[in-house]
């Protein structure tokens, strides 16, 4: 489990009465640059001092020069060093006295303690107590923590008090920042109390404190988190008034495996909230634990809005199973999607939650699943934003299934698969399909053979048998198109033949060098699919339709084949490296010879779903390119023409382009996705929408700098602005952030939000959100 520390919990008095202090805040995500920008608390060795070994160590020194009374005192002057069990001293000039064990140092003394150093002009110490004070005094402990002070007594084993006094992780000379301390009481691996505190940037103060807590804690310690403020001006149009929010969190460990977090917010419009993170990794074989919950009262619905969502990942359970549980849930999607301010949140599409069982050899799959989809199908009222929003769920409760790998008959070139389920299905109908309550059992082997042929051809041909169960049926009303769940049981059966033709393959060589290429070769690869199907499509329109058991991606009508071709340009890296694809061109389709395609006859395939007409024999031609030429550089695109519309029914692009060597501070990621509205339909419009991430290193790279943009080219409308501009220094990150999206309440208007974040040393990060 990965380490959390409370970072600059400040005292009660402190957070309620000195307002600059509630400025501290949390960093929040973010998203893919936060790479950059070290936002998340470092981690935290301990403030080490090695502990001493029994006392009665022999003190041993050499120096310059030397006076001493046998049994009462030594004077040790030039280049003294002297040890005595696990302190090394040094310095211009000491005085050892026998009897006491005192020592008095002079000039330059520097004592070393394990991974602490002591350093003044003076200094008084006594070697059976390890106490001592030093004057002038400056220092550092693990890890990389340095001071000064006009004094500095060790006033114990692990003990420290440091007199007016400065505390930093940067370097002592001119810290970048800095707390300035009238007294510090400091105990190792505990608490340090700092008294009358002025944080400071570089000799400009910030933030007065009279009082300060400041873990020194290396293991992971319970304390307050750094608070958060955020600030929303209440607009009157505006469904919800969030108000500014006041936010806090307290870490609680429970050893090295477990631990709490607690948070309490305050809203100055009543929006007040708690929540819940809890973690535990109790064994190796628990890969992942974490339960996280909120509640907030919502002051305009006079009711509580909630969230939660829970994660397990354990292997190794009895008889070789894995299980994982995923879940999540809102009480109201819209509510949080403007009270998060969370990108995620705000962009969901459905929201979905899982629990399994598996276990997976060579030979066989078993699963048990349970899991639930939610479908956010948009407003029940599209002209109220208000109105609730309407979801389509579908739930397996639960579902068993077993599925067989291709595993090779005796010595044969016969192979044989199977996939089967039996579950128990639940659907609240919305807009696809009914309500309906049922259960369905399926059965689907297939045998197939890999024919001997040459390299440049393969013949593969299948068949395959089918039966499944429904215990429920759909009945459509011819004058409404409506469908309703029945209690006629179904039962759906169908033989499949298949045989897969790839070839003959024609490829021709190129030994001309480009790039990082040395030679290339071009392969042309023709592939035929013919499918014959039993005909089922009188039973196919009585089910149903859950997932692809019920629509499979194989065409289900009667007779059809699926054509491509594919064209690849493989390239023979330089100096022994290996060959790979750069580039490939395909085009491909299908077309039935028998009945029509219809939405529960073709299955997954594009286009199938325009209802049965004259035309719609064919699925629209696909064309998908895919250019890779540097392992940093991915393109890809393609298109969909409709034989039905005859025009373009959908086009992509996308490109991945990212930085290696001298260049890897940089990235960009670009994509492009258009639909179009089909002709004569009387619902549907354009669509087109354009994503950017792109970030890069500025000014030898002293700053960095990030961009994320989300942009609605059909409506002409950015959807979400995100820019990041940050630096990083030796003890010290800063990090500003602008954005601007779009949100419903109720109308869709524009919010900005800034933050700021900076990340100190061997502290945290604080900011403004």
């Amino acid at each position: 489990m990965g380490t959390r520390h409370s970072a600059l919990g400040t005292c009660l008095i402190l957070l309620c009465c000195f307002a600059p202090a509630a400025l501290l805040a949390q960093a929040k995500n973010m998203g893919p640059a936060g790479q950059y920008y070290k936002t998340s608390p470092p981690k935290k060795g301990k403030f080490g001092v090695i502990r001493a070994p029994k006392k009665g160590g022999e003190a041993k020194w050499t120096a310059n020069h030397q006076t001493f009374e046998k049994d009462e005192y030594y004077i040790l002057e030039g280049d003294v060093k002297f040890t005595y069990e696990d302190i090394n001293l040094r310095g211009d000039k000491f005085t050892y006295n026998v009897k006491t064990q005192d020592v008095t140092g002079e000039g330059h003394v520097i004592l070393d303690q394990g991974t602490t150093r002591l350093a003044g002009n003076q200094m008084v110490f006594n070697l059976d107590s390890k106490t001592g004070t030093f004057f002038n005094a400056t220092g550092s402990m693990e890890p990389a923590m340095y001071f000064t002070g006009e004094k500095l007594e060790k006033v114990a084993d692990t003990k420290y008090r440091l007199t007016n006094g400065v505390v930093t992780s940067c370097d002592l000379d001119s810290p970048s920042w800095s707390i300035n301390v009238a007294r510090a009481d400091v105990t190792v691996n505990d608490y340090a109390h700092l008294k009358d505190a002025t944080f400071r940037i570089h000799r400009f103060p910030l933030i007065w404190m009279p009082r300060l807590i400041w873990p020194t804690k290396g293991a992971r310690s319970q304390g307050l988190l750094i608070p958060r403020v955020t600030f929303s001006p209440c607009n009157p149009a505006s469904a919800h008034c969030f108000g500014n929010r006041f936010e806090l969190g307290y870490f609680i460990p429970f050893g090295q495996t477990v631990d709490a977090t607690l948070y309490g917010d305050v809203s100055s419009t009543g929006y007040n909230g708690l929540g819940l993170d809890f973690r535990y990794r109790p064994s190796p074989d628990v890969k992942l634990g974490e339960l996280n919950g909120y509640v907030v009262n919502d002051v305009q619905d006079h009711k509580e809005q909630w969230k939660y969502s829970y994660q397990h990942s354990q292997d190794n359970l009895p008889v070789g199973f894995r299980g994982v549980v995923d879940i999540e849930d809102f009480s109201d999607l819209d509510f949080f999607r403007n009270y998060d301010r969370d990108p995620r949140v705000h962009t969901l599409s459905q929201i979905y939650s899982s629990a399994y069982l598996s276990k997976n050899t060579p030979i066989y799959s078993f699963n048990l699943l349970s899991d639930r989809r939610d479908i956010i199908l948009g407003h029940t009222n599209p002209a109220d934003l208000n109105s609730p929003l309407l979801k389509q769920r579908f739930e397996q409760l639960p579902s068993l299934q077993f599925r067989v790998y291709p595993m090779r008959l005796f010595a044969s070139p016969v192979y044989f698969s199977m996939e089967s389920s039996t579950s128990h299905l639940v659907t609240n109908g919305s807009i696809s399909g009914p309500s309906a309550d049922y259960y369905r059992g399926d059965v689907f082997p297939t045998i197939s053979m890999q024919i001997p042929s040459p390299s440049w051809f393969s013949i593969k041909p299948q068949i395959s048998a089918r039966e499944t169960y429904y215990s429920s049926s759909q009945i459509t009303d011819p004058t409404t198109l409506q469908s309703t769940a029945s209690n006629e049981s179904l039962s759906r059966s169908y033989m499949q033949g298949q045989v897969e033709i790839v070839g003959p393959s024609f490829s021709r060589i190129f030994t001309k060098s480009i790039g990082k290429f040395t030679r290339f070769k071009h392969v042309i690869e023709p592939r035929f699919t013919y499918v014959y199907t039993t005909d089922v499509t009188d039973v196919q329109q009585k089910i149903i339709r859950f997932d692809t058991v019920d629509t499979p991606f194989l065409p289900v009508v009667p007779n059809s084949v699926q054509y491509s071709l594919t064209q690849r340009l493989i390239g023979k890296e330089k100096d022994g490296g290996s060959a790979r694809e750069v580039l490939s061109f395909s085009l491909r389709q299908s077309v039935s010879l028998s009945e029509p395609f219809t939405s529960s006859t073709g299955g997954n395939l594009p286009g199938t779903t325009v209802p049965p007409g004259a035309n719609n024999k064919f699925t629209p031609l696909i064309a998908s390119l895919h250019v890779n030429p540097y392992q940093s550089l991915t393109l890809d695109a393609s298109a969909t023409y409709g034989n039905v519309s005859h025009q373009l029914d959908q086009t992509s692009i996308s490109a991945n382009i990212m930085g290696t060597g001298k260049q890897s501070d940089k990235y960009l990621t670009f994509s492009w996705f258009s639909s179009f509205q089909q002709p004569g339909q009387p619902t549907g419009t354009n669509s087109s929408q354009i994503r950017l991430n792109t970030g890069t290193s500025l000014l030898h790279e002293r700053l960095r700098y990030d961009m994320q943009l989300s942009y609605d080219a059909s409506q002409g409308t950015f959807i979400d602005e995100r820019y990041l501009i940050g630096a990083n220094a030796s003890c010290y990150g800063i990090a500003f952030e602008y954005r601007r999206y779009l949100v419903y309440d109720p109308l869709p208007k524009p919010k900005n939000t800034f933050g700021l974040a900076v990340t100190l040393k061997n502290v945290g990060t604080i900011g403004t959100h």
